[in-house]
């Protein structure tokens, strides 16, 4: 029903932010309009295993919730073309996923990958950045060490994986609001203030070779 899709791609993020969300279903069909510029949809790029194309459960469709930038990734994954954005986005998991390759954006099946970089997630936030290189030498790529990683390394689609509670599987009785707390407190938001401030020089840096270079063209 529309009511349950709604309820479950909401369920992405916390409620205060989901509550006032634009809804999509898998065909970008608003189901509810929203009013603080945030979207939730349906994300799992497999469809329905059943054969009457509905969802057995939220986490099966994958949901995930994003704002205007982190729109514009989506848009580029689900063209398979590079992403074009405008700054970096945080864009909310908590439903998890059905599973990836950590090197591959397109693959999705645990028989294609590589049994080594198969990977099923668990509640996530992630942040995708308009410059996709500014993560390959900041953080590693190894995804079980419980600590933030970099999922499809050295592609177009390279994204900061922030793994939270029940991440690997584990029991966990937190809810989006506690969830947030965590994410806000050490370590992670020690990460999220470097991960920033890397960003932050990587674009300075950039301002200053654009300034040389237009000072010897002129």
């Amino acid at each position: 029903s529309i009511e349950w899709q709604i309820e479950a791609y909401s369920a992405a993020a916390p409620s205060f932010l989901s509550s006032k969300a634009t809804i999509l279903d898998s065909t970008q069909k608003v189901l509810r309009n929203g009013t603080n510029g945030w979207t939730c949809m349906p994300a799992n790029p497999s469809g329905p295993a059943s054969e009457d194309g509905v969802w057995a459960s939220a986490r099966e469709a994958a949901p995930v919730c994003f704002d205007a930038a982190g729109f514009d990734w989506m848009k580029g994954w689900m063209a398979r073309k590079k992403p074009l954005m405008k700054r970096d986005a945080f864009v909310w998991m908590l439903q998890g996923d059905l599973g990836f390759d950590n090197t591959d954006p397109f693959v999705t099946s645990k028989e294609e990958a590589d049994p080594d970089q198969w990977i099923e997630s668990g509640p996530h936030l992630m942040m995708f950045p308009k410059d996709p290189a500014a993560l390959s030498d900041a953080f590693t790529s190894d995804f079980s060490l419980g600590e933030p990683y970099t999922m499809f390394p050295g592609t177009d689609f390279a994204h900061l994986m922030i793994p939270a509670s029940g991440y690997y599987g584990e029991e966990t009785t937190l809810s989006p609001e506690e969830l947030l707390d965590l994410l806000m407190s050490p370590p992670y938001i020690y990460i999220l203030a470097a991960l920033v401030l890397l960003l932050a020089s990587g674009a300075l840096a950039g301002g200053r070779g654009g300034s040389k270079a237009g000072t010897q063209l002129a």
